[in-house]
């Protein structure tokens, strides 16, 4: 255990969105069926951006993790997510697949998770192609947009896969004990033989230490 563990620490910062001067909070807590982390969370006053990151506060595993969440309720949607930086998504039911890397790494909820997704594919097809979107393109994004949408109100049933080859992405149970949770699975993946995840976690890594 870090010997701060508990203690919140204040740092100054920079926003991320209109790059003022702010506050970044910094604390450690250890996370029941899950492993000690460091949380790092920051709010601008002049813009109102916020962000929350979550980094593993011990040793690197020697195995990866695959969860899976059958989400069908409102309690599945307020399940607490924490998605490492190395973590991929999969939603099958929209052919969604966002590779590791995007979006970075975040502490939010199901339904939080699916907001971001929907904002984060906002800005870029936004900016990427703006008032030159033809016609049958920007159809078929918004029709992919109501559906990622529809996610959140419930009318059927789908499932949320994240997979993480350095086993730092966790979902909350629903049930006091985790064994009990029937739509929540858990599942241990050797890394050594996961190359095509280990080529792009160095991709990754790469590019953080270019920056």
């Amino acid at each position: 255990m870090m010997p701060f563990s508990g203690q919140v620490m204040t740092f100054p910062s920079t926003c991320g969105a209109c790059a003022t001067q702010c506050e970044c909070r910094m604390f450690v807590t250890n996370i029941p069926y899950f492993q000690e982390v460091i949380v790092m969370a920051s709010s601008c006053d002049a813009c109102g951006y916020r962000n929350s990151e979550v980094k593993p506060g011990g040793r690197i595993p020697l195995k990866g993790k695959k969860i899976k969440v059958h989400v069908k309720n409102i309690k599945d949607l307020n399940r607490d997510v924490i998605k490492s930086d190395t973590a991929s998504i999969k939603i099958p039911e929209i052919d969604l697949e966002l590779v590791s890397g995007t979006l970075g790494g975040l502490v939010t909820t199901v339904e939080g998770l699916i907001s971001k997704i929907s904002e984060s594919l906002e800005r870029v097809h936004g900016f990427t192609f703006g008032d030159s979107l033809d016609d049958t393109r920007r159809r078929k994004w918004k029709e992919f947009r109501t559906r990622l949408d529809k996610l959140k109100s419930l009318d059927e049933p789908w499932t949320l896969i994240i997979d993480d080859a350095l086993a730092n992405s966790f979902v909350s149970p629903v049930a006091d004990d985790i064994k009990d949770d029937n739509q929540l699975t858990w599942k241990i993946i050797y890394i050594f033989v996961k190359i095509q995840q280990t080529l792009q976690l160095e991709k990754i890594f790469e590019i953080q230490n270019s920056n």
